[in-house]
């Protein structure tokens, strides 16, 4: 065994020497053994893509379908937002209407608070008269 590294290097480098070897780079050539090859008839690459045109169009039409589906679902709910819209703005006038209720149901009670009062004296006096 060779102890020195510098000899080592040197050995190496005689391997990686390619003189001569031109002539055989120049004609190469690669062999690849034959392998069996089943050929495919003209009449199976057709059912073949039948088949898979089959494929395709159920993919198609479940895609189809999907999107009638979502479709339908986006009609829905956008008939919805509109209702909802709707029913908003009624809220709005509703809670205006309803505050006007409230404070013209306020304004009854005082009359009638004032009205009663007024009518006690008249009564009283009636009835003094009366006894």
């Amino acid at each position: 065994m060779n102890t020195n590294p510098k000899n080592e290097l040197q050995s190496h480098g005689d391997i990686l020497d390619l003189d001569g070897l031109e002539l055989l780079l120049d004609h190469a050539h690669l062999e690849i053994p034959p392998t069996a090859v089943t050929p495919v008839s003209e009449a199976k690459l057709i059912q073949n893509l039948l088949e898979q045109l089959v494929r395709v169009t159920e993919l198609v039409k479940d895609t189809s379908e999907r999107l009638a589906s979502a479709h339908q679902r986006l009609n829905t709910l956008s008939s919805l937002v509109t209702t909802q819209a709707k029913q908003m703005e009624l809220l709005d006038h509703y809670q205006v209407q309803a505050a006007r209720a409230a404070s013209l149901e306020n304004q009854l009670s005082a009359a009638n608070a004032e009205l009663e009062h007024h009518r006690r004296p008249l009564l009283k006096k009636l009835l003094f008269w009366v006894k």
